[in-house]
């Protein structure tokens, strides 16, 4: 990386599809954000300014609170410089900027400690000592997560707070993670240290205590003020790229590669053993199940299709509603039983144009593009909260690979909120169409999410 350079937050800056599309972050290894605080007797945010402590860092920290695990956010400015050019007197935007990163913090978790040092917004590279002798008061002689801006990320202040946090590591047991908060602003992913990152799942609870973490912070989501210089510093362009369902960490040492843990044999035995349970575990005769299959259907733009690809088709009810307008269909599922079952019945007899597959996105999707098809609809009915965040952004950029000129893709999930899966449909929703755009159909009612991208009605 050639340096920090000049950015303005007013600049639309790189968009999520440039960032979340590229193909490398399939090497990027993952893992939750509660297995990475697990191993930690101690977690500390360094925080140059308010609301760095939950742009950043924030899923990390309210997972770590929810563990139970003590967890600490230094703040080493107020912020009093955040709007050079406004009406507010820096001393008064001071006061109001300590109220919003209180309460923000509270919205991460109610354990965690604020430590507020005082020093001069934009000044810091001249308090690094401080701001790192303040850590390892805290840290002692504990094995602590600390975490601090990435050092390359184009503010000055950043760029100190990371050399605290790495003289930390030299003086203590604790390890350091680096979290890029403004790159993704400037810079384009070539400027990434690939071999660095790691990718950090968040679940349903920590995106919602990041979201009104970040919300808390209103001097810089909403106009400080009616003045020129009292503008949104933190607008929508900027916040939806701490609305994502990871966060990205750099390792202060290379990350070896290795390949991601498959899941796939547990969850592929969880959903089998349901099915042996329970031949119909969904209910696909109730009305949710029978509605929301006429409304995928309803909304497609095509009367007929050329190839199709069913991912989730459990036993195939929405299959074999596609089976009438497709030319041929590849069905996925991960569960055996439940791809034995559709086999069985007999409209699958009647409907020789679909195959069976058994496998588990986004693992059968990088097999699937090996054969070089393409695919005029993809449909995902109800996996994507199945999946973990890193799992889902894959299993994106390989639908955009396996998609035709002008294909579709539908997605279709309950809206409510879930339980024991790694994400929800609104999560889902949202981190879809932060990449791809506004969908061509758009429908939510009180127990659907229905978003159709791509294709055009004749």
């Amino acid at each position: 990386m050639s340096g920090p350079r000049p950015f303005d937050a007013a600049d639309p800056g790189t968009d999520e599809a440039t960032w979340l599309l590229d193909p490398r972050w399939d090497t990027v290894p993952s893992t939750s954000a509660a297995d990475l605080v697990a191993p930690f007797e101690q977690v500390v945010v360094i925080a140059p300014h308010p609301d760095d402590e939950s742009l950043g860092p924030g899923g990390v920290l309210a997972a770590a609170a929810a563990a139970g695990i003590p967890t600490h956010v230094v703040l080493a400015s107020d912020g009093e410089r955040s709007h050079p050019q406004g009406s507010t007197d820096p001393a008064a935007l001071a006061a109001v900027r300590r109220e919003e990163v209180a309460a923000a913090v509270a919205h991460l978790g109610a354990s965690v400690e604020l430590h507020r040092l005082a020093l001069p917004d934009g000044g810091l590279a001249d308090h690094v000592e401080t701001m790192a002798a303040a850590v390892v008061d805290l840290v002692g002689d504990r094995l602590a997560l600390v975490l601090a801006p990435w050092r390359e990320d184009g503010h000055p202040d950043h760029h100190a707070a990371a050399d605290a946090a790495c003289l930390v590591e030299r003086t203590t047991q604790a390890q350091v993670a680096l979290v890029p908060v403004w790159l993704w602003h400037w810079a384009t992913p070539d400027e990434l240290p690939w071999d660095q990152l790691e990718l950090v799942d968040l679940g349903p609870a920590e995106l919602r205590a990041k979201a009104a973490a970040v919300a808390s912070h209103r001097s810089q989501v909403e106009p400080l003020g009616p003045g020129h210089g009292d503008g949104v510093l933190l607008g929508q362009h900027v916040r939806v790229r701490f609305e994502r369902v990871v966060e990205t960490i750099i390792r202060t040492t290379p990350l070896p590669r290795i390949p991601r843990e498959d899941g796939s044999w547990e969850r592929g035995a969880a959903f089998d053993a349901m099915y042996a349970a329970d031949d119909d575990p969904w209910d696909f005769g109730s009305w949710y199940e029978r509605r929301k299959r006429a409304l995928t259907l309803a909304v497609l733009a095509k009367e007929r299709y050329g190839r199709v690809l069913d991912l989730g088709c459990a036993t195939g009810e929405l299959t074999h509603g596609l089976a009438g307008r497709a030319d041929a269909i590849t069905a996925v599922d991960l569960s055996e039983s439940a791809l034995e079952m559709a086999r069985a019945r007999p409209p699958a007899r009647s409907a020789p144009q679909v195959r069976w597959v058994q496998g588990e996105c986004p693992d059968v999707l990088r097999e699937l593009l090996e054969t070089g098809e393409v695919y005029d609809l993809v449909v995902l009915s109800e996996i994507g909260y199945f999946l973990t965040g890193s799992e889902l952004l894959s299993t994106l950029r390989s639908v955009r690979r396996l998609l035709a000129d002008g294909g579709e893709l539908v997605l279709v999930h309950w809206s409510h909120p879930t339980a024991d899966i790694p994400l929800d449909g609104v999560a889902v929703h949202a981190q879809v169409r932060s990449v791809l755009g506004e969908p061509r159909v758009a429908y939510r009612d009180a127990d659907v999410l229905l978003d159709v991208y791509g294709g055009q009605v004749r």
